[in-house]
């Protein structure tokens, strides 16, 4: 990525995203025979089973542990110490390779340590973890995913089921999840595209449970990946989306010179992306850019910067912000 390159239009929403990713950050349908569906049914049941428990076991657990992190044909060793004390969830993730960086998550904060010693301090945008597991549901996800039993695999020591969420096209990404089969905690992390190479990994080389003070922590409210689809009520829309990407949220972010900054966030019940526009930046990303497997790719459009980013394949945010235009005042709040 240029670092020239000036993405003011999503500062915000890309210090969350990338103050987490830059740590961690061709399937053809075949004819179920009538003997099989009965076999395919209860693995798919055992795959939604265990991927709730896992949910739940990051939601609800404390616990610490070294993890190493693959990408690019890069090794990272990181320090992520996750506890639970009296109902809220605090995290500290540290590098133990390269410059110190080091992110913290409280309650209402991300606080960030770059490589240069520089730190950000961020608002906290919904219940989201270092470990994302919430809100996936095997049933949501079948018109663009497959979701299956791969197997077991011994990791740090301990034996887990893995369970793979496959794309079926190019327009996404999938994961294949290591879940221990004692505690439920996602011991590997691979994200994957539709030949389930993998893109990058992340693994607990050891790993210790701690007690959890208090109560179990309560979600922070409904997952991004089952909220309701809705339609834009602001001067933008967005043609021809993604296939199966529904923009499920939008929102304003004033800026300290008084400017606005439209947000819109798209998803696929497991892979999102957001779309952000600025008006009157004269600098900005024009094309496309990247950091491992987060995209973006930007343009000028009407008097604003237009960016798409997301953890999701460069066509993807080509084609969110192809689709993007602006309508007359009159059509505005109109579907």
């Amino acid at each position: 990525m240029n670092p020239s390159v000036s993405w003011r239009a999503a500062s915000r929403g890309l210090v969350l995203l990338l103050c987490g990713l830059g740590f961690i950050q061709c399937v053809a349908a075949r004819e179920v025979r009538p003997e099989e569906a009965g076999v395919e049914g209860d693995a798919m049941r055992q795959a939604g089973v265990l991927l709730a428990r896992m949910a739940e076991a990051v939601r609800s657990l404390s616990y610490e542990g070294t993890l190493v992190y693959l990408h690019q044909n890069r090794l990272e060793t990181l320090s992520l110490d996750h506890r639970v004390e009296q109902g809220q969830v605090e995290e500290r993730l540290i590098s133990l390779s390269g410059p110190i960086r080091a992110v913290a998550r409280a309650k209402d904060r991300v606080m960030c340590v770059l490589p240069d010693g520089h730190p950000i301090s961020v608002e906290r945008a919904g219940g989201s973890r270092f470990l994302d597991t919430e809100g996936i549901d095997p049933d949501a996800l079948d018109e663009h995913y497959r979701v299956e039993m791969l197997g077991s695999a011994r990791i740090a020591g301990r034996e887990t089921e893995v369970v793979g969420i496959i794309p079926k096209d190019d327009l996404r990404y999938g994961y294949r999840f290591h879940i221990d089969r004692d505690s439920a905690l996602p011991l590997k992390s691979d994200l994957i595209d539709r030949d389930q190479e993998p893109l990058e990994q992340l693994m607990f080389t050891s790993i210790s449970l701690q007690p959890s003070e208090g109560p179990v922590p309560e979600m922070a409210g409904p997952s991004m990946r089952g909220a309701p689809a809705t339609s834009s009520t602001s001067q933008w829309r967005f043609d021809a989306a993604p296939a199966g990407f529904k923009l499920v949220m939008q929102h304003e972010m004033k800026q300290p010179d008084g400017s606005i900054i439209e947000h819109f966030l798209f998803t696929d019940r497991l892979s999102s992306y957001s779309v952000y526009i600025e008006p009157g930046v004269e600098d900005g990303l024009d094309g496309v850019a990247n950091i491992g497997a987060v995209h973006a790719a930007g343009r000028k459009l009407d008097g604003h910067r237009v960016i798409a980013v997301g953890e999701v394949p460069l066509e993807t945010v080509r084609a969110a912000i192809a689709g993007a235009y602006r309508v007359a005042a009159s059509d505005r709040g109109k579907p």
